[in-house]
């Protein structure tokens, strides 16, 4: 049986109640996220950041300063940072992981890549690819 004219409209209502809860709730993790990092961050990610480079690969951003990350930009504290970032898998061959160091500028957003030696090996090695500066956020 189809609901009638008034159900569909205390439907939509309803609906549109929980749409309203859901963007407060962002907008409060928003806040938050602002308030945690403030005016600058830095941030790090394993986008490709250039595709003039042979062999240049994306990379899986693992863990910074040992806690594990799984958004595509992460963000951090400017400053020196350890860093773990995973490989992906080539012909057949599953990625591994490569630990480095590195320091954090303000305002500046890491594009952190892997460089496979060859066109069909496995062996590869962290590249810092692009370095490019956060809109919006301000050095102090």
């Amino acid at each position: 049986m189809l609901p009638s004219g008034h159900e569909l409209r205390r439907r939509r209502a309803g609906g549109f109640a929980g749409l309203a809860a859901v963007v407060m709730l962002v907008a409060a993790s928003s806040s938050e996220a602002a308030a945690r990092w403030g005016p600058t961050w830095s941030e790090v990610t394993g986008n490709l950041g250039t595709r003039t480079k042979m062999n240049l690969r994306p990379a899986t951003i693992k863990q910074i300063d040992g806690k594990h990350e799984t958004a595509r930009i992460v963000k951090a504290e400017p400053g020196r940072h350890e860093i773990v970032v995973a490989s992906p898998m080539r012909k057949g061959v599953a990625g591994s992981d490569a630990n480095f160091t590195m320091d954090l500028e303000p305002c500046k957003r890491y594009y952190v890549n892997v460089q496979f030696e060859s066109g069909s090996g496995a062996d590869w090695q962290p590249v810092l690819a692009f370095v490019e500066k956060i809109a919006g956020c301000k050095v102090p």
